[in-house]
């Protein structure tokens, strides 16, 4: 069978010039050209500058928007649960906290050298918008980021637990990233195959990605998870091995919160 129908680029034969430029930006996919070039071209004229100047500032329009579109594409794929920056983060609440070490962190050198991160305190401390900011971050600085809670991974991975080929889709579609979050790794019971396949996932993403851990449990009841101690001590070895341990110790934003609704409660009687 031959190929089915292509685009073809066929310069316009509009009647106007500015329409034969807009058609052409369409034809080629030249957003950012379209949507700025007539301003661009009066500020041309008025500064009177060369044609390099004007083609140039055609250039970074497309290049802005180009990487804008990405960066809005890549935050959709990585599927955060919600919105967060470490610009948003309060670091004066928790009792103990790294701040500097967490802005160099949001520098995504860690990424680079394929090093994981591990936050690790009381439930309500911000762990996981700490994992998403940074997880941003990496977006920003041009690396592909995937976001799992544990038990929504383990409750996908038994669904497909009998279907081999479906599960090695899935193993694949999680070692792809650069940049793996495993959100809440709690206590959990988990089949014998789920435990075989977390730890195949976090083998094979040693030294050729990095992961983001949170959690409220000490290292010592995430064996649970694997089942047996043997390849649990294999993959702490590993997950320990480049990692920045962040831990945090504090009373839950939660309580923050309550603590600030009651204060204007008062201010307002």
């Amino acid at each position: 069978m031959g190929k089915s129908k292509v685009n073809q680029y066929k310069a316009s034969r509009a009647a106007t010039q500015k329409q034969r430029v807009e058609e052409n930006l369409v034809t080629l996919g030249l957003k950012g050209m379209l949507y700025s070039y007539e301003q661009i071209a009066k500020l041309a004229l008025e500064n009177s500058s060369t044609h390099y100047d004007f083609f140039e500032s055609l250039l970074e329009n497309e290049l802005n928007l180009k990487e804008d579109s990405r960066i809005l594409r890549w935050i959709k794929q990585a599927r955060f649960p919600f919105e967060a920056t470490i610009k948003e983060f309060d670091f004066e609440w928790p009792k103990k906290i790294n701040k500097q070490k967490i802005l160099e962190l949001a520098s995504c050198r860690f990424i680079d050298k394929s090093e994981n991160v591990i936050f690790l305190g009381p439930p309500g401390l911000g762990k996981t918008h700490l994992a998403i900011s940074l997880g941003r971050e990496a977006i920003n600085n041009g690396h592909d980021v995937k976001f799992l809670a544990l038990d929504k991974l383990i409750e996908q991975v038994e669904k497909t637990i009998d279907n081999g080929a479906a599960l090695h889709r899935t193993l694949a579609s999680f070692l792809r990233p650069k940049l793996l979050i495993l959100d809440e790794v709690d206590i959990h019971e988990t089949q014998e195959r789920t435990s075989k396949f977390l730890f195949q996932l976090l083998y094979q993403t040693h030294e050729k990605g990095s992961t983001i851990f949170t959690s409220n449990k000490a290292f010592s009841e995430w064996r649970k998870i694997f089942g047996d101690k043997t390849k649990a001590d294999m993959i702490f070895d590993r997950i320990l091995h480049h990692s920045t341990i962040i831990p945090i110790e504090g009373d839950s934003y939660r309580i923050k919160d309550k603590l600030k609704k009651l204060a204007e409660s008062h201010v307002n009687k």
